[in-house]
C-alpha cells in the first residue's frame, strides 16, 4: 500500500499514516490526559517550555489552551525510551 493510493491519509514524522480529521483536530489538555493518559502537569510543562506547540484560545485572563492532536502526538514520540527505529 502507498500513500497515495489512499490521498486521505497523510504521513507523520514516524511514517505511520493520521487521517487528516485526526491531524486537524484540536484538544485542551485535559482531554489530551483523558485520552492518552499522560500526565497533565507534563504537557503544560512542554507547553509552558516550548516544546509542545500551542495555542492560547482565552480573550484574556488565564490561558485556555488547545494544541492540535497531530503535535502533540509528534512530541509525545520524544518521550519514548529505549530501542528506537
Amino acid at each position: 500500500m502507498t500513500l497515495n493510493a489512499h490521498p486521505q491519509v497523510t504521513a507523520r514524522p514516524d511514517a505511520a499514516p493520521t487521517p487528516p480529521e485526526v491531524e486537524d483536530r484540536m484538544l485542551t489538555p485535559q482531554a489530551l490526559w483523558k485520552r492518552y493518559g499522560l500526565p497533565r502537569d507534563l504537557i503544560y510543562t512542554a507547553i509552558h517550555a516550548g516544546e509542545l506547540p500551542a495555542y492560547n484560545a482565552a480573550r484574556q485572563g488565564k490561558p485556555r489552551f488547545l494544541i492540535a492532536v497531530s503535535d502533540f502526538l509528534t512530541w509525545r514520540e520524544t518521550l519514548r525510551v529505549g530501542a528506537k527505529k
